[in-house]
């Protein structure tokens, strides 16, 4: 399964990590659902988000590992 993590810079040069998904256009089919507001006439593309693939490393926890 691949992973991508969703950037947006503002104005000012500041980049926030915004969310990790698996799946970009649902996950912006969300956005534009959540994010609706009077200012913004038009709903957000990927392309105003700086997206990378992600490395996810998970490892699980046995019972009673104290390590």
């Amino acid at each position: 399964m691949k992973l991508f993590n969703i950037y947006y810079e503002d104005s000012y040069g500041h980049i926030d990590l915004i969310a990790t998904t698996n799946n970009l256009d649902k996950w912006l089919e969300d956005n534009n659902k959540a994010s609706r507001s009077a200012y913004r006439e038009e709903p957000e593309s990927l392309d105003d988000f700086q997206i990378e693939e992600a490395d996810l490393y998970f490892y699980e926890e046995k019972e009673n590992d104290n390590s």
